[in-house]
């Protein structure tokens, strides 16, 4: 594989055809190879509401790809030990800009690098069951999903970022927003924790592309569910209540019958208001969850995204006052699908 970044030698011409509001090159632009296949990613450019991507074999360009709403582009059909260039140019209302810098790369088989994760790897990222709801949280398990990674990596700012330590992830046309990339180096276990965007609701699947920024993963079809509520565990001893002053319930703090508890999940699915996809909102869930304590229903007074994080949602209800004492059982309810159970100590 070769990697060559050069000018278009015919970007002088351009000049004259494009007006000067049309936006900036997009930069920086980068493609990753991979298995009869190209990832090509940019940087935003000021003022584009899309993006063009062209790209030739032959010293001829063709465009491969028009009105990209997101930052990358997955180009298949490749032919694996050919030569091929790629650049970007950039939208809006005035037309297009001029083009980015052109990157030559060499598609080739997948090597020891390659991300691979099996459809069942995709998982809630509170109950780990297998699959995926727009707008929750997601953990993949694979292996090779970072490159040198030593430890975890989290995002430090909102909305989330779409590459973290090399490492993106594309579902559908989309590139996912990304919390953490993590990999224990004692047990080799690997994961990526990410939001599916809000864009595929009412999808019944949606493929997932892995780049590790070294090689592109083979794309897995997985399922989508409307719905899929999880409850966050915090241990193996404590699981995800909170009293009112937002310390956690636990054997040395347990809930009372009858005080009001705070449970967060992920997949609950739509929302009154949606946000936009790697951003913190507010909205309730557009269907009331029903949640059952020791067997008994429990007063819901609040359901919906927890409105300081992404992709988090939170359930506000009331212990039953008949609900006896000891460790009890948790299930929440929502459109007919329940959430993994947890357990809630009362005294």
């Amino acid at each position: 594989m070769r990697t060559l970044l050069r000018l278009l030698s015919f970007a002088a011409p351009f000049a004259a055809a494009f007006a000067q509001s049309a936006p900036p090159p997009p930069a920086p632009i980068t493609v990753t190879p991979g298995d009869h296949e190209a990832w090509v990613g940019w940087g935003a450019s000021a003022g584009a509401t899309s993006y063009n991507v062209y790209a030739s074999n032959n010293g001829t360009y063709t465009k491969i790809a028009s009105n990209v709403t997101t930052l990358a582009y997955l180009d298949t059909g490749l032919t694996d030990g050919v030569d091929y260039s790629f650049y970007a140019t950039a939208v809006n209302s005035a037309g297009e800009g001029m083009p980015s810098l052109v990157i030559d790369i060499t598609p080739a088989a997948p090597n020891t690098y390659l991300p691979t994760f099996p459809v069942n790897g995709v998982t809630n990222a509170a109950s780990f069951s297998q699959g995926a709801t727009p707008g929750s949280i997601v953990t993949i398990f694979g292996t090779h999903l970072s490159t040198n990674l030593i430890g975890l990596q989290t995002a430090t700012t909102v909305p989330l970022p779409t590459t973290l330590y090399h490492v993106s992830v594309m579902v559908g046309s989309l590139l996912a927003p990304i919390f953490a990339v993590d990999k224990n180096n004692n047990t080799g276990s690997e994961q990526i924790n990410l939001q599916i965007p809000w864009e595929f609701a009412g999808q019944a699947s949606v493929p997932v592309t892995i780049n590790n920024g070294t090689t592109i993963s083979t794309t897995i079809n997985i399922p989508i569910t409307p719905e899929q509520p999880g409850i966050f565990i915090l241990d193996a001893k404590n699981d995800g209540f909170l009293h009112g002053d937002n310390s956690v319930v636990n054997a040395s703090g347990p809930a009372q019958p009858g005080e009001e508890l705070v449970a967060y999940l992920t997949g609950m699915g739509p929302v009154t208001t949606t946000p936009a996809s790697g951003s913190a909102g507010a909205g309730n869930t557009q269907y009331p969850p029903s949640v059952t304590v020791a067997g008994a229903s429990a007063d819901v007074k609040f359901s919906g995204l927890s409105s300081q994080y992404v992709g988090l949602y939170q359930v506000n209800f009331v212990v039953p006052p008949t609900t006896p004492a000891g460790t009890q059982t948790v299930t929440i309810t929502v459109n007919g699908v329940t959430s993994n159970a947890a357990s809630l100590p009362v005294q």
